[in-house]
């Protein structure tokens, strides 16, 4: 358990980004380091048993789950004297996906069907993480086919995925090409994907086990939750399939007035097909995870074998190849400037230590003089 800290001396509180019936959530800098995090802020004080044990799984959870595509847990602390409690978290720089939906809703745009592929691979990923407790190989062809996961403990269902829970971030570079509009890859355009706020996470024993107990966003619950019967991971699927449509569409599947209404419609799972701007196959995959039967539902393993999302994942592979090789180079150029700076700089102390000594470089006299052209045998004379 860590222990208590001068939060004052060590992080720099820079704005409030959000704020809920459980407290706030703010951007900070560590001093130590100049990292930009977000800290979120939980007051426990008028917590009872139950909601505290919640709490403590939420921090237990968070540390467990280390990957590119889940926004990641550094650390927590806490204020015993104000009764608050820190969650110390990965920044994503461009917002969440209900942002930029709502960007293509008011401009009356589609959003790219490559785009909604790239979102679909990377949640995948994400949610195959939490389900089956491993990380997706990764994909050497487009025609790989994954093995069958193993039986693993330490299972976990996020429980309210939705666009709002699905954050955005990427390098400066290329958030200045995109706001220049130049063209890029997908990565470039978007960003990395990221799972956020496992708050309403359940974390069972196995992927046989069944939760039975919910509270969730109710656009996206499936019928299974509505009707308070045990669920599975298969219910993320649900979930997952539902903010799928909402980028397509740009609105969720399922509409209604009155939460008797949403039951009604989702329990039917009866909604419009997609636009024609986008592929039969999207429609399909869509229409695998919104089942109302949850023995029809794909699985995450079963949902990553389709080859079109085995081509957006490869493709994200080679940008991320790219990207790293265009970091590296980068880091070269600075090391030789670096060392070229520390050059001139050391030149210019001996000068100034022994003035009266010219620099050793040669003339362009001398070095014609010393460096006499060289001919083959007989090449003289030709």
């Amino acid at each position: 358990m860590n222990k208590q800290r001068d939060e004052q001396a060590e992080y720099e509180v820079l704005e409030e980004i959000g704020r809920g019936s459980f407290g706030s959530v703010r951007r900070v800098v560590q001093i130590s380091t100049g990292t930009v995090m977000v800290r979120k802020e939980i007051k426990y004080g008028h917590m009872n048993v139950k909601e505290r044990q919640q709490l403590i799984a939420e921090c237990r959870i968070l540390s467990q789950l280390n990957h590119e595509n889940i926004v990641k847990f550094h650390s927590w602390d806490f204020d015993e004297r104000g009764q608050v409690l820190y969650l110390y978290m990965e920044y994503c720089s461009r917002g969440d996906l209900q942002k930029l939906i709502a960007k293509y809703r008011t401009e009356h745009k589609y959003m790219p069907e490559q785009t909604v592929w790239a979102v679909l691979a990377q949640l995948l990923m994400a949610l195959y993480r939490c389900h089956y407790g491993e990380d997706a190989v990764a994909l050497q062809t487009v025609y790989d086919r994954m093995k069958a996961p193993g039986k693993h403990g330490g299972i976990v269902i996020h429980r309210d995925l939705k666009p709002g829970n699905v954050f955005l971030t990427g390098d400066i570079a290329s958030r200045q090409r995109q706001e220049q509009h130049v063209p890029g890859s997908v990565l470039s355009s978007i960003g990395t994907v990221k799972l956020g706020d496992f708050g309403l996470a359940k974390a069972l024993g196995s992927s046989h086990q069944f939760a039975t107990t919910y509270v969730g966003t109710p656009y996206y619950m499936s019928p299974e939750v509505l009707l308070d019967q045990p669920y599975s991971p298969l219910s993320d699927v649900w979930s997952l399939g539902c903010v799928v449509y909402e980028m397509c569409t740009l609105k969720p599947p399922f509409q209604a007035k009155n939460y008797v209404e949403l039951q009604n419609k989702i329990q039917q799972g009866t909604y419009a097909p997609l636009p024609e701007y986008y592929s039969q196959g999207l429609a399909q995959i869509i229409g695998s995870m919104i089942k109302t039967d949850m023995k029809q539902r794909a699985s995450t393993f079963e949902l990553l074998q389709d080859i079109q999302v085995r081509t957006s994942r490869k493709a994200l592979q080679l940008e991320r190849f790219e990207r790293n090789l265009l970091d590296y180079e980068s880091e070269l150029r600075n090391i030789e400037q670096l060392l070229e700076k520390q050059a001139m700089e050391m030149e210019k102390q001996a000068q100034q230590q022994h003035p009266q000594q010219r620099s050793v470089r040669p003339s362009d006299s001398d070095y014609r003089r010393f460096t006499k052209p060289t001919y083959h045998w007989g090449e003289r004379y030709q």
